[in-house]
């Protein structure tokens, strides 16, 4: 079946959450004359994701699993574009619940503003809802708030762009997101789309609900956290902005002695405590930062300023059309349900940027 719409997901150890994201997605409203497909892409997962991917029943777009053993967010994000055969092609996350509309605003968008690119809006469940959440806290949850004024920049867990757009920007960098430096693969893409002269625009009325774990709230994964997204923004700015920093050496060493001189003199937080001071995070932020920068900046740059594609693309695994293997639906029980699926959907949610 050639399809029309095709949605991506990539996923790791989230078993649980996957299952409610698919069982969300049979219930999206596909716009008339369309045809979707929604391609699964398992990251190397080591619980019963395998399982709840192909035994979803999705009356309304086929399903597909696809299994991507090499780690990294972005190489399963690759193996997903090789596989899709739509035109317009979606990303979510597998702890996104979409809204029954949301395809239909994806499309009724690009329709009306001839945009090449859109991200979408995402919400936090509300019992995630905590009063200490300011912008940055929200921005690390993927939570979108473009109407205030931020600057629309693209974000996977609801986002969507026109094939057309892989004759310039190919793929998402391997070398960044979950399962390698932490993430920032969809910026970066995000960048090099508008870089490439596309037209991105924020979707509003395509609405969905980020469901993470609450794991993702704790302190020490907030720490965790500022680390992968410093890491992360200083393979960019020195690949792909090509920012010279003098005294980064210096500066990292600044942010240490700043952060153990604090950290003595403010009593720590308890074990499994939520939030994280915002000096905390500012201080592991900026020190993480200058060492990875001192790290990258030893390398030769994989991008010229602001480029498309990778100067050295053979130093990288090339982006090959995975075997599609549509899901296998099993048999049905007298009540409607699946045998010995939520059985197997009772795998704990395992937070996809694991904490060490």
């Amino acid at each position: 079946m050639n399809a029309d719409i095709s949605i991506i997901i990539s996923t790791f150890n989230r078993a649980q959450s996957l299952y409610q994201t698919l069982k969300s997605l049979g219930e999206v409203k596909v716009p008339d004359r369309c045809r979707a497909e929604v391609i699964v892409v398992d990251n190397a997962s080591t619980d019963a994701t395998a399982t709840v991917a192909q035994s979803a029943r999705l009356e309304n777009m086929q399903n597909v699993y696809l299994f991507e053993p090499r780690k990294g967010k972005s190489n399963a994000l690759n193996s997903g574009l090789a596989a899709a055969r739509g035109e317009t092609l979606v990303f979510i996350d597998d702890d996104i619940l979409p809204s029954e509309d949301w395809l239909q605003e994806i499309m009724d968008c690009f329709d009306k503003t001839h945009c090449d690119a859109l991200v979408g809006k995402v919400k936090l469940a509300p019992d995630l809802e905590r009063s200490w959440m300011g912008k940055l806290e929200k921005n690390y949850l993927a939570i979108t708030d473009f109407e205030s004024g931020e600057p629309i920049h693209w974000v996977g867990a609801n986002a969507a762009f026109l094939r057309p757009c892989l004759r310039r920007v190919r793929q998402f960098d391997p070398e960044l997101g979950s399962g390698a430096l932490g993430n920032a693969e969809d910026t970066l893409f995000g960048q090099q789309l508008v870089e490439a002269g596309f037209k991105m625009i924020h979707a509003a009325r395509a609405v969905v609900i980020h469901e993470p774990d609450k794991s993702r709230l704790t302190h020490r994964a907030w720490l965790h956290a500022a680390r992968l997204r410093a890491r992360s923004q200083a393979y960019v700015c020195h690949h792909w902005r090509h920012f010279e920093i003098k005294g980064a050496a210096l500066k990292w060493l600044w942010f240490l002695t700043k952060l153990k001189i604090r950290s003595i003199l403010r009593p720590p937080l308890p074990p499994g405590a939520e939030g994280c001071p915002r000096w905390e995070w500012s201080y592991v932020h900026g020190m993480t930062f200058y060492r990875h920068y001192c790290i990258e900046r030893r390398r030769p740059r994989n991008y010229a300023m602001h480029g498309l594609e990778k100067l050295n693309p053979a130093g990288q695994a090339p982006v090959v059309p995975t075997p599609r293997i549509a899901a296998v639906r099993p048999p049905q029980t007298s009540n409607g349900t699946r045998e010995g699926l939520l059985e197997l959907c009772r795998y704990r949610d395992v937070f996809h940027d694991r904490v060490p």
